[in-house]
């Protein structure tokens, strides 16, 4: 008779008692992840006295395989180009969180006894809020087209790339006994400049190749190809002592920006979801239910530490970029749990040895308990928020829309200054292809020169002058990236302060990667030297410096108001865009947009009309509205709102869900050097430069949304300017 192996009996068990857990728990409306974990305490040990599963080893790499696929499926929703949409609120605000939430969680555990690395491992668990638990808790409440749930989903993202940093902080923090913090910051260093190569290498490759695939693979060589690159960057990562999460994570981000990204996600889906399955049966099999019985206090307290950390952290965190408060009191209370990272984080504690038996059960109580008030918090918090709103005093309200004010207009200031993306970015990439390069050539072509001539240090400086002459390209790009850059005041500068700078960090980069590697008294005396000549060169430039720097700190002073301005209520300014699909039945089927009157009576803008194939953007007032047309809308929580059921709910299209990447909200700072100055709406013909529409204008404390297009602009107007791509205008 043929044996079956017992890793195929395992599976059985544990798939078909999954099976049943989780049709129950989808029955009486709970996550499907809590069902995996039940249905790993009934066939674990400590429920049946030996427990179900017998192949243990094989398991548990299946259960790793599940973490890889996980991390990777994540990794396709993330891509920069997302980051960028996500916003400075949610990037501040996730930063804020995940910081604040890993002090909290130590203190607790260090309150109620436990040792370092159970506390350190606690402040990580609760750290990072359930993206999965909480895309379906606002998906079944229906609240999608909601701006918290955008702050939400942005945070999310910002939370679950930080998760990936925590893993690894604190693998080396565990694996080296005695970390200092010199030894976090070579750690840090090491870990940004190895994911900067990789991401490097994966960009300028990865999507030309599957350009050039995309005509013509089928569905299983696709598979086969993402598979493999997942796993060969996976490998990658072992190799550098990096975790899988890690390399799984960032392959996946690396094909988000590829062609075929829609269909590498079809065929994950179903991989991820077995093998992650397995993962979560595996951890559910971990947990003993009689410590959970025992240290219920502590499960308590910690829950509850999680949920009112968690809504005062991001609250907090929220309204100080800028956000309403009751926007910020929403995102609060629809992060406040814990899910999936945490389990991966206490997994690790147990893998590397670090944790005892008791966190890993108190770590998924918790989020059993945080995972089912979810809904009930998120429905919570509009009541609370309405009632902040309310009852807050005039006084306090005005200090903070004034607040709010003052927020959007520094972030659109800032956004006009174009030196981030046009040079900065030049200076960091090339800066590290630069480290790149010096690394490479120390470790696998002056080691093996060593080796065979011995120390010496001729060889050295000859190595170290070869290494500079092939980094050459690059440190041209360093020196003279404002030379560069698409904007003209930077690139036609001769000496300024960006000049300065780029100069001198190229500088101190090229001196300390020579000393580190490749260092010789010649070689220290040719750097001197240089060094003098620099400065000596530079002489103008640093007076010029300082005196650019007196004029900034001067001028800033005196634009401080002295006293505030008269009080006028401020109104939301809280636009957001929606995805919406006309319904066989409503009003507006058949009628032009100037008869529908919905921009008059709903105070939305119609940014976009999907009909068929055809596509009309900023669209006028003699577009027909058809049935079944897809259009984009701009406008408020509470404008949504009511034209939602005038129209219909939002489409469930997956192929037209990414229209929505395509439109920008920008805001415009008009100063006195504008041209638009003095120019109406209409006549700036900003509609059709950038084939969109002005939807707000902001006028010293006044805002008004839908301003009439014969407005003239006037100097320190704050333009709010819808387009589908944002170029250079001004």
């Amino acid at each position: 008779m043929y044996e079956l192996a017992p890793l195929i009996y395992d599976l059985a068990i544990m798939l078909s008692v999954a099976a049943v857990v989780v049709l129950l728990f989808q029955r009486i409306h709970q996550p499907v992840v809590l069902g995996y974990l039940v249905s790993g305490m009934l066939i674990g040990p400590y429920i049946t006295k030996n427990g179900f599963i017998t192949d243990i080893n094989n398991i548990k790499i299946l259960s790793e395989l599940g973490v890889i696929f996980l991390m990777f499926s994540l990794g396709l929703e993330f891509s920069f180009h997302k980051l960028t949409k996500v916003g400075f609120s949610a990037l501040i605000t996730g930063i804020f969180d995940v910081s604040l939430m890993i002090l909290f969680g130590y203190l607790v555990a260090f309150i109620i006894g436990w040792s370092y690395n159970n506390c350190l491992f606690l402040g990580a668990a609760i750290a990072i809020s359930s993206t999965t638990i909480i895309f379906k808790a606002i998906n079944e409440l229906e609240l999608n087209s909601r701006r918290f749930a955008e702050i939400i989903y942005g945070g999310l993202i910002v939370e679950d790339l930080l998760a990936i940093l925590l893993l690894v902080a604190l693998s080396t923090i565990v694996l080296k006994k005695n970390v200092t913090v010199l030894d976090m910051f070579f750690a840090a260093g090491k870990l940004i400049l190895v994911v900067s190569a990789w991401f490097l290498v994966g960009y300028s490759l990865v999507p030309t190749i599957f350009r050039r695939l995309s005509t013509y693979i089928n569905q299983e060589t696709l598979t086969i190809v993402s598979v493999a690159l997942c796993l060969f960057l996976v490998s990658v990562a072992a190799y550098f002592h990096y975790s899988t999460a890690l390399g799984s994570f960032i392959m996946g981000s690396i094909l988000a920006e590829t062609v075929l990204i829609k269909r590498i996600e079809e065929i994950i889906i179903p991989i991820r979801d077995i093998f992650g399955a397995v993962f979560f049966i595996s951890i559910g099999m971990l947990i003993n239910p009689i410590i959970i019985i025992e240290h219920w206090r502590e499960i308590l307290l910690i829950s509850l530490v999680v949920m009112l950390g968690k809504v005062l952290v991001i609250s907090i965190g929220t309204f100080l970029t800028g956000q309403s408060i009751k926007t910020s009191v929403r995102a609060g209370f629809g992060m406040a749990q814990i899910g999936e990272f945490s389990f991966i984080i206490a997994t690790l504690g147990i893998s590397l040895h670090a944790t005892n038996n008791l966190i890993f059960p108190v770590i998924v109580a918790v989020s059993s308990i945080t995972t089912f008030t979810t809904p009930y918090m998120i429905r919570l918090s509009g009541i609370i928020a309405e009632y902040l709103e309310t009852r807050i005093p005039h006084r306090i309200k005005y200090f903070l829309n004034s607040y709010s004010t003052w927020i959007y207009r520094v972030q659109s200031s800032a956004g006009k200054n174009h030196l981030l993306g046009n040079v900065t970015t030049r200076l960091v990439t090339n800066g590290i292809i630069v480290m790149i390069i010096f690394i490479l050539i120390n470790k696998f072509i002056y080691s093996h020169i060593y080796t065979i001539f011995g120390e010496n240090d001729y060889i050295k400086t000859v190595s170290g002058m070869i290494t500079i002459v092939l980094s050459s390209p690059f440190i041209w790009g360093m020196i003279f990236s404002h030379k560069l850059s698409t904007v003209t005041e930077y690139a036609n500068m001769k000496f300024s302060p960006i000049v300065f700078v780029v100069w001198l960090v190229t500088f101190v980069e090229i001196s300390l990667l020579t000393f580190f590697y490749f260092y010789t008294w010649f070689l220290a005396a040719i750097f001197i030297a240089l060094f003098i000549v620099f400065f000596i060169v530079a002489y103008r430039m640093l007076e010029k410096s300082y005196s650019w720097f007196e004029a900034q700190l001067v001028k800033n002073i005196k634009m401080m108001p002295t006293k505030y301005q008269k009080y006028k209520e401020l109104a939301p300014w809280e636009t957001h865009f929606v995805e919406m699909e006309v319904g066989n039945k409503s009003p507006f089927i058949n009628k032009t947009l100037t008869e529908s009157k919905i921009r008059e009576r709903f105070g939305v803008n119609i940014v976009a009309i999907y009909h068929g194939h055809n596509v009309i953007f900023a669209p006028r007032g003699n577009v027909l509205i058809h049935d079944s047309d897809k259009i984009i809308v701009l406008g408020t929580d509470e404008q949504i709102e009511r034209i939602k059921h005038k129209v219909t709910v939002m489409s469930q299209d997956s192929d037209f869900t990414p229209q929505l990447d395509n439109f920008v909200l920008k805001p415009i700072l008009i100063d006195k050097y504008n041209k638009m100055v003095s120019k109406t709406i209409r006549s700036s013909k900003l509609r059709e430069q950038l084939n969109g529409l002005v939807v707000g204008l902001e006028r010293g404390n006044n805002r008004v949304l839908n301003p009439d297009p014969d407005t003239i602009i006037q100097v320190d107007d704050l333009l709010l300017v819808v387009a589908v791509e944002w170029k250079k205008i001004l």
